[in-house]
């Protein structure tokens, strides 16, 4: 068996790029991805009639440009895009809530598009029920509020002279 992996190491390069590439499906940060192509370059030199020491040279420098170079390029294309293509509760910063019971800085409940979330006020202020709020951020699954501005009109039927 040995005898066979010395004669067919492109075998145990192939089987690396398949334990990388599961590993990668995991985890989804381009890294082991780029380890992979790295162990198929070297398998690729194994196949070809290549020494032990050129496949390891070859893969680890494939590798090492491959972290160098394309990842940081095909992670900023992955992260590109505009406010409208957020998702979940990156989207959610600046939208519309309502108090559902008084907002404080230890408790509370807002609907914020349909759902209910546990609520923080954003500061020292509170949030009566039915008021309306704009959400400022999500940590978890608590939705910090701050009120929305309003003016106030005075009633001129109201008013004192």
């Amino acid at each position: 068996m040995i005898e066979w992996f010395g004669e067919n190491l492109w075998a145990a390069w192939l089987a690396l790029t398949f334990v990388l590439a599961v590993v990668e499906s995991f985890l989804l940060d381009l890294m082991f991805l780029m380890l992979a192509v790295g162990a198929l370059a070297a398998m690729m030199v194994s196949l070809a009639g290549g020494e032990l020491w050129m496949q390891v040279v070859v893969g680890s420098v494939t590798a090492l440009l491959m972290l160098g170079a394309v990842r940081p390029i095909a992670l900023k294309h992955l992260k590109k895009g505009s406010a409208e293509q957020l998702t979940n509760i990156d989207r959610m910063a600046g939208m519309e809530a309502q108090a559902l019971e008084a907002v404080t800085e230890l408790s509370g409940l807002a609907e914020v598009d349909g759902d209910t979330w546990t609520a923080r006020a954003a500061g020292p202020f509170q949030i009566e029920p039915g008021t309306p709020a704009v959400v400022e951020s999500v940590d978890g699954a608590t939705v910090y509020l701050k009120p929305t501005s309003s003016i106030q009109w005075d009633d001129p039927q109201t008013r004192e002279d």
